[in-house]
């Protein structure tokens, strides 16, 4: 973006702006061959919305003093170059409060065995928490943190990465009973340590020890902290065995495979069998659940009251638990389709903790989407990926959108961009497929599909669509293959509703997918809940079967 606001400037100032076009830009900025082509890689369109952002927040803030400021109109890459006009008979506005931006980078775990990293990861995400809460900082989100686990970290170019002015780095070694920490504080732009200090404490002590860690960035930092947050530095008291289950579950809940995904049920379980009053037991097994679901693993009827006792009990325990709403708020909204209270429980959630990316995430993806609100819930993905620069699964929602508003050359390309930092991330691979798709370009979308399953395995959703695209490209053979294969399964295990649907709609039968989506609602599938704005549905929507399901969702 900086090689993209000079170029523009030195241009409008040599008097040849009539130059600055999409296809300059391409091959002088990002470095697009001859060959570049505006109308199939959006990158120039996507770049210059994200520069005009960030100007605007930093015209906000740090250069609201400017004298002179730059300004993109939408449409055009022509900068304004305007002088700021001076305040007439009022005092100087007063500087903006410098916020602190950190990076808690993962632990290393020194004490020779991996039976530990859950010990390391945990005191990381537990500090990643404690700071969010603090005003004037802003602290990188534990799925970002996580991307750059090193044991030789190279601090300038984190500092890049992920935006930050600060780094915070540590090890753990364990000892019988045991334990030292060692955590030091750096500048990423000097590399001058700030601070640095050891903690040797017993491990019934981990939760001291993150109080004390916490406040020292805080002094150092010199970040002034607002009325009530010293308090919300330290977590309630804990049961220390049941703290060590709630770490090892989040540890396996965070790779979000099934296999992980019941893992962690397990230990969130053994947690509240160690403490039954621990919220944050309850808060991971609800987490757990909801996305079981959400994944296909389990039918609605099982999961989601399970997953809704759990989060109801952490808000009993401690009602200022911001991980314990959004898996309540998902449910409200996309199984009991109470969309107004849903959106309470997200906004209760980030009003808890502003600096939590997952009530973001979710609000825009699975809730402000689904009803239509396209703008709102794109700014909620903005603020999510600020906090969470590197997380695969936001910059997947991102595309999403995209793909929603049927901007899918934009969609495909958020998708490629995830390969970047995380080439084996299967859903930029199965997303890419179905834009693809959309494109009605088939056979690419097979082939992104196929990639997909050949890292993740059968996923029961991909199937559908690979059997979609067979339907679609004229392969029928393969598409009622596919529709056998799904039936087989529905033997063994549960198979979403929408997997029919999505197999029946590529063949052009409209009357069974229809079938397909009603019994979807019946059973309160959750995929149910984007009818109204997924691009997949539109040869449905003309049908008043379709527009009657609408309206039982509470989408009309």
């Amino acid at each position: 973006m900086g090689r993209f606001l000079r170029l523009a400037v030195e241009r409008t100032l040599d008097g040849r702006s009539g130059e600055l076009k999409e296809y300059l830009f391409g091959i002088e900025v990002f470095d697009r061959k001859a060959s570049f082509d505006p109308r199939v890689d959006p990158i120039v369109r996507v770049e210059a919305r994200r520069l005009r952002s960030k100007l605007q927040t930093y015209y906000d803030g740090d250069g609201q003093n400017d004298s002179i400021v730059f300004e993109f109109a939408r449409g055009t890459y022509v900068p304004t170059i305007r002088a700021r006009a001076e305040p007439k008979d009022e005092p100087a506005p007063r500087p903006a409060q410098t916020v602190a931006t950190v990076a808690v980078l993962p632990f290393v775990n020194l004490s020779g065995s991996v039976d530990h990293d859950y010990l390391s990861d945990g005191l990381t995400e537990e500090l990643i928490h404690a700071l969010t809460k603090v005003s004037g900082m802003r602290v990188v989100a534990w799925n970002s943190a996580a991307r750059l686990r090193s044991t030789d970290y190279d601090i300038p170019e984190i500092g890049r990465q992920l935006q930050v002015a600060h780094a915070l780095t540590g090890s753990v070694r364990i000892a019988g009973s045991s334990m030292r920490v060692r955590v030091q504080l750096i500048d990423t732009t000097s590399g001058v340590y700030l601070w640095s200090e050891t903690f040797d404490r017993q491990l019934g002590d981990v939760f001291t020890v993150q109080e004390e860690i916490a406040r020292n960035i805080v002094r150092t930092l010199r970040v002034q902290l607002a009325a009530g947050v010293e308090d919300a530095l330290a977590r309630p008291p804990h049961n220390v065995s049941s703290y060590d289950y709630y770490l090892k579950g989040r540890y396996y809940w965070h790779q979000r495979t099934p296999d992980g995904l019941t893992r962690s049920t397990e230990f969130f379980e053994a947690a509240i069998q160690a403490d039954a009053d621990s919220a944050l037991g309850y808060a991971g097994l609800a987490d757990a659940h909801v996305l079981i679901v959400e994944y296909g693993l389990a039918h609605p009827e099982e999961g989601i009251p399970k997953a809704r006792a759990a989060a109801a009990r952490a808000i009993e325990l401690d009602p200022n638990l911001a991980e314990a709403y959004p898996a309540l708020a998902l449910i409200r909204s996309q199984y009991e389709w109470q969309w107004e209270a849903a959106e309470m429980l997200y906004r209760k959630a980030i009003a808890l903790n502003p600096g939590y990316s997952t009530p973001r995430h979710w609000l825009g993806t699975d809730h402000l989407a689904n009803l239509g609100r396209m703008e709102e819930a794109a700014a909620e993905i903005e603020i999510a990926l600020e906090l969470d620069p590197l997380s695969s699964i936001i910059h997947e929602g991102r595309g999403y959108l995209h793909m929603l508003n049927r901007e899918y050359e934009q969609a495909i390309y958020c998708y490629q961009k995830i390969l970047e930092f995380d080439p084996n991330f299967y859903k930029a691979y199965s997303a890419t497929g179905r834009a693809l798709a959309l494109m009605g370009r088939y056979k690419e979308a097979l082939a992104m599909l196929e990639k997909a399953r050949s890292l993740a395995g059968e996923v029961l959703s991909m199937l559908a669509a690979m059997g979609q695209v067979f339907a679609l490209s004229g392969d029928t053979d393969s598409a009622r293959g596919v529709l056998a294969r799904l039936t087989a399964r529905s033997r063994e295990i549960y198979v979403p509703s929408t997997c029919f649907a999505m197999v029946h709609m590529g063949l052009g039968e409209r009357e069974q997918a229809l079938a397909w989506l009603e019994k979807g609602c019946e059973q309160r599938e959750l995929t149910v809940a984007s009818l109204k704005v997924h691009p997949v549905y539109d040869p449905l929507r003309p049908e008043p079967r379709f527009q009657a399901l609408l309206r039982k969702l509470r989408l009309a």
